[in-house]
């Protein structure tokens, strides 16, 4: 399946494959230290940073934070990562690239359920609570561009949640959001304003992979959560079409040479995960009406996220980064296994579109998954791997 007869590149060399074809999604587990020096300074439960909290001294754990982010972007390197992050580790959530950034939050009341293997439900607070117009006073994702800019010359990505992240249905709080927004589209258009500041002084600071986080189409896939927004006197249908409205109005005008990229989430929380369902619902219009120019799906589990044949809706283009090294299993996956897996995808899309990358990132929430370190090294070292066999290397 090879498209490529170069050489596997020694360790440590700087592989940079383009387009990508070996990727982690964002985050990394956070290490103890890390850890520590988190609860020294956020409250239990903390997703966001509060006002209150903007008026503690983080000196000591922005040093932490800054020795251990050099530490993972080489070894992410090594590994043979085409793109690499900071592992988002100043972030207590994947989305504090908005979350951190702006006032007018109070901390979540309603924890939000996750599914696991086992069949248990966790519960985790989720994010925070829009109770008053939201002002802008920060911009987190300039820092962690221009400290990686500082760390590597290699290609990075800076991530951000998605447009229809804030169309999910459940933003808006009756009683809460309303004594400052007229409707939910009203917040929606305040919210995407400030949105697209934040990514775009990203762009300036020098980003030049921006990816987008769990766009809310899932909740479109699974039934129960459909039940949920039916019985709030939604149609999802109109939802749907508003959904692709803000992934598209997200990216409006972005610079030439910036590239763009959505990953499809399905939730990740302690190894756990909030939908399923098959991607068939929403794929054509996902793939051919979003000018992205990747696409990371979630597809290490078939049984509950259906199986590869969405993959037919895929124009000429885009990259599809098949997400088939679980972030939430220990289990390392068989190499020969993952290349069958590519064999059944490349059925429906030929893999001159195809890319590999992990399922999600490995602590999307600052608890992290449950696996180790080693485990988590091992998995991206295998993502390197297989994007070797199947795409070659470059340097």
């Amino acid at each position: 399946m090879s498209t490529s007869e170069a050489e596997p590149a020694a360790a440590g060399i700087e592989r940079r494959r383009q387009p990508a074809r070996a990727e982690n999604i964002g985050s990394l587990l956070r290490p103890k230290r890390l850890l520590e020096a988190m609860e020294k300074v956020y409250e239990p439960g903390h997703t966001a940073l509060l006002a209150e909290e903007r008026q503690k001294d983080l000196t000591e754990l922005r040093a932490v934070e800054d020795e251990l982010i050099r530490d993972t972007v080489s070894r992410q390197i090594n590994a043979g990562l085409d793109i690499v992050t900071d592992g988002e580790f100043r972030r207590g959530l994947f989305v504090n690239s908005f979350y951190d950034a702006v006032e007018g939050l109070q901390a979540s009341t309603e924890p939000v359920p996750f599914h696991n293997a086992k069949g248990e439900t966790l519960y985790y607070p989720g994010p925070a609570i829009i109770n008053r117009r939201l002002r802008k006073v920060g911009s987190p994702a300039v820092d962690e561009t221009e400290f990686l800019k500082s760390t590597t010359q290699h290609p990075f990505k800076i991530t951000f949640p998605a447009g229809s992240w804030f169309r999910m249905p459940f933003l808006w709080k009756p009683g809460v959001t309303d004594r400052d927004y007229q409707d939910e589209d009203a917040l929606v258009e305040h919210v995407q304003g400030i949105h697209r500041d934040l990514v775009a002084d990203a762009v300036a600071a020098g980003a030049r992979y921006i990816q987008f986080d769990y766009p809310s189409y899932v909740f479109l896939l699974d039934e129960d959560w459909l039940e949920l927004i039916r019985s709030m006197d939604k149609d999802p249908a109109i939802l749907f079409d508003k959904m692709i409205e803000a992934d598209q109005e997200i990216i409006r005008d972005m610079p030439a040479d910036v590239k763009v990229l959505l990953h499809l989430c399905r939730g990740n929380h302690q190894s756990s995960w909030m939908t399923t369902g098959s991607l068939e619902p929403v794929a054509e219009r996902m793939f051919n009406e979003l000018p992205y120019h990747a696409f990371h799906i979630e597809w290490e589990d078939i049984e509950r996220e259906g199986d590869y044949s969405a993959l037919r809706y895929v124009p000429k283009g885009p990259i599809i980064g098949l997400g088939i090294v679980s972030t939430k299993n220990p289990v390392i996956e068989e190499e020969d296994e993952l290349m069958r897996r590519f064999e059944e995808a490349s059925a429906y899309l030929d893999v001159s579109q195809l890319a590999v990358s992990t399922q999600c990132g490995f602590a999307s929430t600052a608890p992290g998954n449950v696996l180790d370190e080693e485990t988590q090294w091992r998995k991206l070292e295998l993502v390197g791997r297989v994007a070797d066999r199947i795409w070659g290397t470059s340097s």
